[in-house]
């Protein structure tokens, strides 16, 4: 287990297809970006930055002198459970010993039983509670410092990691906003969300781009036990290996389309599953959300895991992932062949201690 910062667990934990600040309610609300004119060079975005890795935007006050950032994806990176008070608009944050409560639209915070004013007032906007910046220093001793629109937060403190297996589902590449879903597809599995300090691997142990991976890919990821409370869960994540080797992904399709589903018929050959008809979501915006695939010798049969099952695991009603080619009849449903199926089986996500 390696050591990684706390909070930079905030780093990713609301990254992934866009910038986002999680809202009062527990449902997360993107952060709109927008710039004013006013001629200061800190006005408009707050850029922040957590232990070097870039983390979801806040915003500058109106007179452009104090930075103030997401209560609830500070509070779930560093593992700190928080109660909104809807009654007096408060949010109570506790962990072991921690304890303190910040109030919308005043000037005071509580650490050690003593109230502390910070200058500036918690806000809520767009749904979601923000507290100045200094808040992380002198409420959750961390370390701070601002350069104009950017803001950087270190601490010594250390994160615990999982390590686990999974078949991608789908991949977000939007400039700095990256992720990968793993385990599952729609609302099942967690997503990996990567920042510039993210490390993407080969099979063979060389430095690969995000453009390098595709869904169906097995990859190993070492991510944190932080997690938001959406479906899918999002984490941090710090390292993903591509297991699946340049011999394995050489039958892969050029470009692959996936659909994720229930069988809802399954035809036999000899004993043999040789086709199966899946019908549920579409992994590619052409994809059928209904598709008839058809089973041979070539296909990888594996669990969500990446780990090899039997044909005899192809059975009505069973959830799987099906990958293939964009190549497929005109009929309806559609006909394809399958390049690799998984079969998700149930398991137990991990949960931050």
């Amino acid at each position: 287990m390696k050591k990684v910062s706390t909070l930079m667990a905030l780093s990713m934990v609301l990254s992934g297809g866009a910038a986002y600040a999680a809202s009062l309610d527990n449902t997360a609300q993107p952060v709109q970006e927008t710039v004013t004119s006013a001629p200061s060079s800190t006005a408009g975005v707050v850029h922040v930055s957590v232990n070097g890795a870039t983390v979801a935007n806040g915003y500058w006050t109106q007179d452009n002198k104090t930075a103030m950032i997401p209560l609830r994806a500070l509070t779930e990176a560093l593992g700190i459970d928080l109660k909104w008070h809807k009654e007096d608009k408060s949010a109570e944050l506790t962990r072991s010993a921690l304890w303190t409560q910040v109030f919308a639209g005043k000037d005071r915070y509580s650490v050690n039983k003593m109230l502390l004013t910070l200058g500036t007032a918690p806000e809520i906007k767009d749904g979601t509670l923000y507290v100045p910046a200094v808040f992380a220093e002198k409420v959750l001793h961390a370390g701070l410092s601002t350069t104009g629109n950017q803001v950087t937060i270190t601490s010594e403190e250390d994160v615990k990691t999982f390590t686990e297996r999974g078949v991608i589902t789908r991949i977000s590449n939007q400039d700095q906003y990256q992720s990968i879903q793993i385990g599952g597809a729609g609302l099942d599995g967690i997503v990996l969300n990567l920042s510039k300090d993210s490390q993407l691997i080969s099979a063979e142990g060389k430095e690969i781009k995000l453009a390098d991976l595709s869904i169906g890919m097995v990859v190993e990821a070492e991510h944190s036990l932080a997690m938001t409370k959406s479906l899918p869960p999002q984490t941090p994540t710090y390292k993903v290996t591509v297991l699946d080797t340049a011999a394995e992904t050489a039958t892969q399709p050029k470009e692959l389309f996936g659909t994720s589903g229930m069988i809802e018929h399954v035809n036999m050959k000899d004993g043999t599953v040789s086709q199966i008809e899946i019908k549920g979501i579409r992994l590619a915006e052409t994809a059928p959300d209904h598709v008839i695939l058809n089973i041979n010798k070539d296909t990888l049969l594996v669990n969500q895991k990446g780990e090899t099952v039997k044909a005899e695991q192809l059975t009505k009603d069973a959830k799987v992932i099906g990958f293939y080619s964009p190549m497929l009849t005109r009929s309806l449903p559609p006909i394809g062949t399958a390049w690799k199926v998984v079969v998700e089986l149930p398991t137990a996500q991990p949960k931050a201690e």
